[in-house]
């Protein structure tokens, strides 16, 4: 996902304020540094919302290693414009939803637990959750691990196949438009940044020469 900041996309104000610099670049880079920014803060927010089902969270918007948040930044700054982008195909998928099927196996496992969901972001199921096993039921077809049920006084443990992650060949996620960060908020940063900037600039370079 990429916005773009140019002569196009900024108000007449601001582009009678950067004629009148000698080199525009400096305010491109305040913009799109509030831009940055003002993402990062959108994402913090969506990060901030509870789990749907209460389970723990996995830091997809924000605050994790792998989270969004850590792939947005400033691609291309120049006196022509500047380029922000939001390098995760992840996020793009999470706004404009569709099918997902499985890159290196036959089958997706979709976390049914929070114990469940709370490992399948952070490497191997199999790692995570040594000695599972796949059981077909009526249901489907499901990654399921062995627990010893103890049964009271006097009554016999027994085994039982507790299912982990229903195997799926496919799953299509439902759009979130809402979720895109607000051009209006984008815009409202970018501007305010960019007339400080200018003002600064026009200030340290003085007067232009009398003609």
């Amino acid at each position: 996902m990429t916005i773009k900041l140019d002569k196009n996309t900024i108000t007449p104000e601001l582009r009678r304020l950067m004629a009148q610099v000698r080199a525009p670049a400096p305010i491109f880079q305040a913009g799109a540094k509030a831009i940055q920014v003002a993402i990062s803060k959108h994402l913090k927010a969506l990060q901030a919302r509870p789990n749907a089902k209460g389970w723990p969270p996995q830091y997809f918007f924000a605050g994790g290693p792998a989270s969004v948040e850590r792939n947005v930044g400033i691609a291309k700054v120049s006196n022509a414009g500047a380029e922000i982008t939001i390098a995760d195909p992840r996020f793009v998928h999470r706004i404009t939803g569709g099918v997902v099927t499985p890159k290196r196996r036959r089958l997706l496992a979709i976390p049914l637990t929070a114990e469940a969901y709370a490992a399948s972001g952070k490497g191997s199921i199999r790692h995570a959750f040594p000695g599972l096993r796949v059981i077909e039921l009526s249901k489907g077809v499901f990654l399921a691990r062995e627990v010893l049920e103890k049964r009271g006084k006097g009554k016999l443990s027994r085994l039982l196949s507790r299912p982990l992650f229903k195997l799926v060949p496919s799953v299509t996620h439902r759009p979130h438009p809402d979720e895109r960060p607000p051009t209006t908020d984008l815009a409202a940063a970018a501007r305010k940044a960019m007339t400080r900037t200018a003002h600064l600039l026009l200030r340290a370079e003085g007067p232009p020469p009398a003609a």
